[in-house]
């Protein structure tokens, strides 16, 4: 009798622990789903900006991963979710906005500094916001600091599973320009050795030679 007691406690200790795992599994889903709608704003939008750049994509087909929060902590289990990545950078140092607006569904904006890794989502994060200031699909970054010269990747995904769509993004920087694509710095000019002008010049003096000589046996 103790044996089929001892049976039981232990059966009912394995089905307390995996509730009890179960519930702390979807912890990170109850509370993204509570603070939905209710998260601060990132800050001042750039009303005036210099320097403007809009581009459209979807990330209807595109690769999943398990997207991290908004502060760039890891990692949200609401997915797999599917994301967009557009690379962008700027002429020198400044201060940029992100805007994304979803068409009819509800995303999620990213910002990271080059090199992105979908499976290390917390490296080189740098900015993210859920829901703007137009409510559920939209999403606003305000005021960020973005190094000049530098590939940072804006990364557009779903909220959720299943989750996605058409978007509308903008980058919006306080001085500077902004140039969709990596950066590439310009390959450096290198002058013409003396020796190879000495060269050139020699060969430039010969040509006008046989020139002359021609003109005057024709002359003849």
């Amino acid at each position: 009798m103790f044996k089929h007691y001892r049976i039981l406690a232990i059966c009912f200790s394995l089905v307390s622990c995996f509730w009890a795992g179960a519930a702390f599994g979807q912890s990170d889903n109850v509370d993204e789903l509570a603070r939905k709608g209710h998260e601060p704003p990132t800050g001042e939008l750039i009303r005036a900006p210099a320097g403007s750049q809009a581009y459209n994509g979807t990330n209807v087909g595109g690769p999943e991963w398990t997207r991290p929060f908004a502060d760039g902590t890891c990692c949200s289990g609401l997915g797999p979710v599917r994301y967009s990545v557009q690379e962008f950078h700027i002429s020198a140092n400044d201060t940029c906005d992100f805007n994304s607006i979803q068409d009819g569904w509800d995303g999620y904006l990213l910002v990271y500094r080059s090199p992105f890794d979908p499976l290390n989502q917390t490296v080189n994060f740098v900015a993210g916001d859920d829901d703007g200031d137009g409510g559920i699909g939209t999403s606003d970054i305000a005021g960020v600091a973005i190094d000049g010269q530098t590939t940072y990747i804006v990364v557009t995904t779903g909220f959720e599973n299943g989750e996605e769509g058409s978007f509308t993004n903008t980058i919006n920087c306080a001085a500077t320009t902004v140039n969709l694509g990596p950066f590439a710095p310009a390959a450096p000019r290198h002058p013409i050795p003396v020796n190879d002008l000495r060269a050139l010049l020699a060969l430039a003096a010969l040509a006008l030679a046989f020139g002359v000589m021609a003109i005057r046996s024709r002359a003849q």
